[in-house]
Formats: C-alpha cells, structure tokens, sequence
C-alpha cells in the first residue's frame, strides 16, 4: 500500500506542510471542530475535550472545514461521540486538497486510529485506497458522500438523487413551463452533485420548455455562486430562477441578485437545509430546500462505529440512507426552532 501513495505523498509533501494538514500536532488533538458561522463560514473554535484513557481512537476526515456543510457535519459528530466513553474522535481537515485527504488516510492507518470516518472529496479516486486499509484491518466509513464503491466501507449518507428529487418536484409545480433557469454544479466529478442534477433532469428539466440558459461548477462555494450569478445577469435578464446543488450557492446567488435589485424577479433553490437557508427560506428569498441531517447522520455514525469496534456488529460494517425532507416556506418555521434550541441561530 505504501508503495501505492509514494507518488501521491510525495506530490502532497509541500501542500501538507503549507496547509497544515493531518500531520500538524494541532490537527491530532481530539475532536478540535470549527462552528458554521450564520454567514456560511467557519469561525469560532470549540475547545477539545480531554482525551478518554484507553478510548477507541477515531478519525474524521471531512473535505474542508471552512465549508458549512462539512463544518456542521464536524460539529454534530463531536456532539454524538461524545456520548461514548470509550471513544474519541480527532479532526483532520483535508481543505479541499486530495492528495491532502489521501495523505490523512495514511497518516491514521500508520498511527493505528481504530477507525477513520471519511468525507471524501473523489469517492471514485478513494475506493481503491479505502478498501484496501479495510482489508489491512482498520475500518472505514464513507460518510454524507459515497459512491457506494467498497462494499466493507460502512455508508451514512441521504440518497442524493432523492435530494434533487423532492427540490425538483417542488420547482415544478412553481416555475412555468417555459420558465429560463441557470444551474450551480458542485466539484466536478461529485457523486452528490452529479445525482441531484440528474433528478432535475428527470423530473423538471428532459421533456419539456425549460431553458437552461448556464451552468456552472461552483464548487459548493458561496462566493463562486454570488460571482456566477453577477456575471449571468449582465447577460441575461431574463432569468427565473436558480438551481442550486447545495445551500451556499444558492445563498452567494440570492446575495448577488439583491445587489442588483433583482431578488424578487427570480427563484432560487437548495439542498442541504442549512440553518442560513432556513432563514433564506422564513425570509422569502429562497423558495425550497432538502435537508440532508448532519445530526442524524453523526448519530448513526457514532452508533455504526461503536458497535463494529465493540464486536457488536460481526459484519464489521453497515450501510444506511437517512430519511430526507423537503423545508418550503409551509413547515420552515419547526426548522427555525431546531436551529434556535440548538445554537445554530440565535434570536
């Protein structure tokens, strides 16, 4: 296996130091996570909690924490292990970097972590390297992305075709059949962005006289969904709504058409139920979102882990799909509690 990563480690050596990745003392203290900010980016950092004597030693390796999504899933999952006296959790954050992500992986096999849960920035271009550490022993878990590629990889994930599903569904019966839309991809070669775009395909878009007048990868980025959508509407101005992969596009995409005094024009759509799009959403800007549940996602996953490293899973692995809701402007409202009782929004 090691001969398999030279090349990629070599080539990660420099990024790794620059971007201070899972090698740094700092980065392998336990459970070290940044809060998601209303504004959608990472900022205030919890204290680590003291380290469990002879605790099952456990590895979250997200895509970037200065990401929401995978900042919030970082978050609940501190939440949920916890609970656990015999286990502890240390953060490594990838930055969106994936020799950096690979390089993490190495890093807890050698240090001998019981088990490394992985949210991976190219399923496809990690299958292979994930499968065989399972097979060298140390468990793994594809968590809110997975490709579904290594069969002894544990899965926690919502289905992201049903994510696009229930959006699509929902601009359907509010767009017009003609209607002109522009379209906000996550990274290129996603598996999550790749499905719900296809739901949209399926359900809004093949068949009928909807126009998709750009479409453009964004990365999941707020900013690079505000600067796409400043540039389509000096071209267009006739745009009717905006179909986003995930929360912060969508909400960069709101922003920019509220500088330009087009808000009320044009319609926007999400996926992930972020608290900022619940706010979006209470406020009438944006139309509808899916939420994928990082909390339930960490619930289960600390559950799955536990059991497989106690034996209670002879398995070894387990693979599940969380339950997905639709947030419109007609249920926002339990949404905004949620977020309020648990600290996500403050009044």
């Amino acid at each position: 296996m090691k001969k398999r990563l030279l090349s990629v480690l070599m080539a990660a050596v420099m990024t790794a130091a620059l971007l201070a990745g899972c090698g740094s003392k700092e980065e392998q203290q336990p459970a070290q996570t940044e809060a998601p900010a209303e504004g959608g980016e990472a900022e205030a950092e919890a204290p680590a909690p003291e380290a469990k004597e002879g605790a099952y030693k456990v590895a979250f390796l997200p895509t970037d924490m200065s990401a929401t999504f995978a900042s919030w899933l970082a978050e609940e999952l501190t939440t949920a292990f916890a609970a656990y006296d015999d286990m502890e959790l240390t953060i490594m954050d990838s930055k969106n970097v994936l020799e950096t992500q690979l390089s993490n992986m190495e890093t807890c096999v050698a240090q001998g972590y019981d088990y490394v849960i992985l949210l991976p920035l190219e399923p496809a271009a990690e299958d292979d390297y994930v499968a065989q550490y399972i097979e060298e022993g140390t468990p793994f878990m594809n968590i809110n992305l997975d490709d579904l590629g290594v069969e002894k990889a544990s899965s926690v994930i919502a289905n992201p075709y049903d994510l696009g599903t229930v959006v699509a569904e929902f601009a359907k019966e509010h767009l017009d059949a003609d209607a002109n839309v522009v379209v906000l991809l996550g990274p290129s070669g996603n598996t999550d962005s790749i499905e719900r775009r296809r739901a949209y395909d399926d359900v809004l878009l093949n068949g009928s006289n909807i126009t998709v007048l750009e479409e453009q990868i964004g990365d999941w980025e707020k900013s690079k969904g505000m600067e796409f959508m400043e540039s389509w509407m000096q071209v267009h101005d006739d745009i009717d709504a905006v179909l986003s992969m995930n929360d912060a596009m969508a909400i960069g995409a709101i922003e920019a058409a509220k500088d330009a005094g087009r808000l009320d024009q044009i319609q926007f759509y999400g996926v992930d139920g972020l608290a900022d799009a619940a706010v979006a959403i209470e406020q009438g800007e944006l139309n509808a979102t899916a939420l994928q549940d990082a909390q339930v996602m960490a619930t289960e996953a600390a559950r799955i882990v536990h059991e497989v490293l106690t034996g209670e899973n002879t398995e070894g692995y387990e693979k599940i799909q969380i339950p997905v809701t639709l947030i419109t402007p007609d249920n926002v409202g339990e949404f905004i509690t949620r977020y309020t009782e648990n600290g996500m929004l403050t009044e």
